[in-house]
């Protein structure tokens, strides 16, 4: 049998496609030049880090979320606020950012949107803010999308749900067990909070809803503003 195969002929585009990640930590950015170049916007854009088992290593993957609203950071760059109407918490309808969001609620969903609607109520965060997208696991692939200006261009979108698995469960009604928290400050040793948000994820697989503790809820912020976790050098956990 011969070893080449069609599909051994073609090219790749050298970016990610068609893989299982979790989105392990999300904010808002400016863009960096080169993207701003490209896309002709300095707009804040969301950001959404994705690790997983089919990566290399972790890819900061950027997405649009439209101008019109005059977006500006703050809380470190964990929120975005509109500064034409501070009381506007949706992206604009047609950017990337807002693609995204309808893509999650249906797929979170299972093709109903409003269940997906539902689960996001539960979370009780706005589009706006990071621990919207934080801790949601998903399988992603490439698709072709057209941009204002017309041009056809290929975007990172989520396709299948996998997500109780990583955080998705409601917000649990107790605090974390005392072991629990241990072994975080065990994990966290030597990491960055990137870093340990995702050995976090592989030590608690299954366990909903203290995942939901971690991320939904950002116990490991908690933990360094009780004093339980410090950062010494280069951002790690000492």
């Amino acid at each position: 049998m011969p070893k080449v195969k069609q599909e051994d002929l073609d090219t790749e585009t050298g970016l990610a496609d068609d893989f299982d990640a979790a989105i392990t930590d999300a904010w808002f950015d400016v863009p960096r030049a080169e993207y701003a170049a490209r896309s002709g916007t300095k707009d804040p854009m969301l950001m959404l880090h994705l690790e997983g088992p089919d990566l290399e290593k972790p890819i900061d993957q950027p997405f649009s979320i439209g101008a019109a609203k005059q977006w500006q950071l703050t809380r470190n760059g964990k929120e975005v606020v509109s500064g034409k109407n501070p009381d506007a918490h949706s992206f604009t309808k047609g950017s990337r950012g807002g693609d995204l969001v309808d893509r999650m609620l249906t797929l979170v969903g299972g093709g109903d949107k409003a269940k997906g609607q539902k689960f996001f109520l539960g979370r009780d965060r706005y589009m706006t803010e990071s621990e919207f997208y934080s801790g949601l696991n998903f399988h992603w692939k490439r698709e072709e999308k057209s941009t204002v200006g017309g041009e056809k261009r290929d975007v990172l979108m989520p396709v299948v749900f996998h997500g109780e698995a990583t955080g998705a469960a409601k917000a649990p009604t107790a605090a974390p067990s005392d072991e629990k928290v241990a072994k975080i400050i065990e994990l966290a040793e030597g990491k960055t909070d990137r870093e340990l948000r995702q050995a976090v994820l592989n030590a608690f697989k299954g366990d909903d809803a203290f995942l939901n503790e971690v991320f939904t809820k950002d116990l490991v912020g908690k933990l360094v503003e009780q004093g339980k976790l410090t950062k010494g050098p280069g951002g790690k956990f000492i």
